[in-house]
């Protein structure tokens, strides 16, 4: 499964969490549905699995996607009988050239709600600035080291909920956090004091989401 990384780091659009795994189960949608546009679904098990108990709800959510022209067709109402045809942009999901791709393991765990939004759209970001494939000796891409203020500006979540999505994927081993603390290299700034610095923790994602 893959999404267009602009959209995992809120770039160009926004996204709230619970908006961006709307998206990238459509996304996963898409891709089973040999990548033709016109995707026919049950919108009740859509809900469920997205665990969005009225339909108020989901409806607005699905005007976000049509307001960022995500979706090509406005849904205002929801048929009582049969399926939901929701026009899935391509043209956008294809004109970004940069992809973030997970395994679709990974909706099992929100699914089985081991997981939640916050988590869910926490390893897609992480997931974004790793590429095992790299192959530029000067740097080691199998990890990244975004920091906190990084995700509370780009995802407009709290630090403790960042904390706490870490803690989860971690418990679930489906990332590691390699924390680092403070360090000095024995210079002292202007009062003759000694500086110290703190480096981002590194994430590296299980393989298993690969």
């Amino acid at each position: 499964m893959k999404v267009p990384t602009n959209i995992v780091r809120n770039e160009d659009v926004f996204l709230s969490n619970d908006e961006f795994v709307m998206y990238a189960r459509l996304c996963f949608q898409y891709f089973r549905n040999f990548q033709e546009k016109e995707i026919q679904l049950d919108h009740k098990k859509l809900m469920q699995f997205l665990k969005i108990s009225d339909t108020r709800t989901f409806k607005n959510r699905l005007k976000k996607l049509y307001k960022l022209e995500l979706i090509e067709n406005e849904i205002n109402k929801l048929p009582t009988r049969g399926e939901l045809t929701i026009t899935f942009n391509d043209k956008v999901y294809g004109d970004d050239k940069m992809f973030t791709k997970l395994s679709a393991e990974i909706f099992t765990y929100f699914k089985n709600e081991q997981i939640d939004e916050y988590a869910f759209r926490q390893v897609f970001y992480y997931k974004s600035h790793i590429n095992k494939d790299d192959k530029d000796i000067n740097r080691d891409r199998s990890f990244c080291f975004v920091g906190y203020d990084t995700l509370v500006d780009r995802l407009k979540v709290s630090k403790t909920k960042i904390k706490e999505a870490n803690e989860k994927l971690s418990k679930l081993k489906l990332i590691k956090i390699k924390k680092h603390k403070l360090e000095t290299n024995d210079e002292y700034d202007e009062n003759d004091e000694l500086v110290f610095t703190r480096y981002n923790n590194h994430y590296y994602v299980h393989n298993s989401l690969f």
